[in-house]
């Protein structure tokens, strides 16, 4: 960064490093845009693994409901029969499982990226006002500050929530099933 005579930055200095902090404030943003494009596909995969929860507990049921109405004298085609139907339950409990799994992942990934693209939102803001004195480093300075703040206050957000994901090893990753 040049300086001026006095020793302090040099206008054109300061405000390619204001236009850089908004190209990266727009880059994050445009990234998150992306991050909620995945989200939706994640809950399109959670509708589609709940879809296979409903087929696999209605094969269940036509299996219990098929094997009643039978009158069956054989011990050993009953037993077969009834592990078609526990298999048909397992599948269904994994199913459940996932769909639990994927719900809150959607949600905490959510949180995030709301979270964020608001503060960005909000940096980008910052940078929209008219600077009085383009001339001078301290506006460009001082605009640059804010948005950082801004970003940093995002940042701080999402790692102050307590339904964030834990910074600590032992429960990193960690999602309730049930």
């Amino acid at each position: 960064m040049s300086t001026n005579n006095a020793g302090l930055p040099d206008a054109k200095d300061a405000a390619q490093a204001a236009d850089l902090l908004v190209t990266v404030a727009e880059t994050l943003n445009a990234r998150l845009a992306v991050t909620a494009e995945e989200l939706a596909r994640s809950q399109a995969m959670l509708r589609e693994a709940s879809g296979e929860l409903m087929t696999a507990f209605r094969g269940a049921a036509d299996r219990i409901v098929a094997a009643q109405r039978e009158d069956r004298g054989d011990e050993a085609a009953r037993a077969a029969e009834y592990g078609t139907v526990l298999d048909h339950l397992y599948r269904a409990c994994q199913h459940l499982q996932s769909h639990d799994l994927v719900n809150q992942l959607i949600d905490a990934q959510k949180m995030r990226v709301s979270r964020m693209r608001e503060k960005l939102g909000e940096a980008l803001t910052l940078a929209v006002p008219p600077i009085n004195a383009p001339g001078e480093a301290e506006e460009w300075i001082d605009r640059s500050r804010r948005m950082l703040d801004c970003i940093v206050a995002g940042i701080r957000q999402i790692d102050d929530d307590p339904r964030a994901p834990r910074s600590d090893r032992r429960d990193a990753g960690s999602v309730d099933l049930f």
